[in-house]
């Protein structure tokens, strides 16, 4: 008795982080999608001045979205998942520290940001490969392509529409963001899925 009402309650912790994950992943991504576009049209200092702290708030939600992926997935995971999902996970983290440093603070902070952007981003194309190519993977293929298409697709879309339709080089990481940001919503679909599976189960043996 006194088992089974520990794990009851280790059941109900985790899908309170669950949920919490979910519901991060779903906010952030949304938030970060958003950013993507609005970069798109080569904002000034005073729109800056809004969408930074919006990043940064979007970059600390996907973080704590990656928990509970990693929770939902894992059971699937060779050694290029592992790869692709630590790369991912690292870089992510490493950016959403750097932004508000730089933002709020020394601006060389915004090179971390950069390089744990990017390693993220190969991170992701990793991961998402991996995805794609196991059978045992529920991960949705719509998030995994997406996860592909960030870095080798969204970057020089970014830098051709900057460059040579809004006539201003500009933010090429807009891309990449933009893609990365649907793919977390629609992996947060996914695991609100898998959640209400869940408690759906956990209602029966009751």
């Amino acid at each position: 008795m006194v088992r089974y009402e520990q794990k009851r309650v280790a059941g109900v912790s985790n899908e309170r982080w669950m949920r919490i994950g979910t519901t991060s992943a779903l906010i952030g991504g949304g938030l970060l999608a958003l950013i993507g576009v609005a970069l798109h049209s080569v904002l000034n200092e005073a729109q800056f001045a809004v969408v930074d702290p919006l990043g940064v708030i979007a970059m600390i939600l996907l973080a704590l979205g990656l928990p509970a992926l990693y929770a939902r997935e894992r059971r699937w995971f060779g050694t290029l998942a592992k790869v692709g999902f630590g790369m991912m996970a690292a870089g992510w983290i490493v950016a959403a520290v750097a932004l508000p440093v730089a933002v709020y603070g020394p601006g060389i902070a915004f090179l971390g940001f950069l390089l744990g952007l990017l390693v993220a981003m190969v991170g992701a194309l990793v991961f998402g490969v991996s995805a794609l190519r196991s059978d045992a993977s529920e991960l949705p293929r719509l998030g995994a392509w997406l996860l592909v298409a960030a870095l080798p697709v969204g970057l020089p879309v970014t830098v051709a529409f900057t460059g040579y339709v809004m006539g201003e080089f500009a933010d090429p990481w807009a891309g990449p963001m933009l893609l990365y940001g649907l793919a977390w919503i629609v992996f947060s679909h996914h695991l609100r899925t898998y959640q209400a599976d869940a408690a759906n189960v956990e209602a029966v043996l009751q």
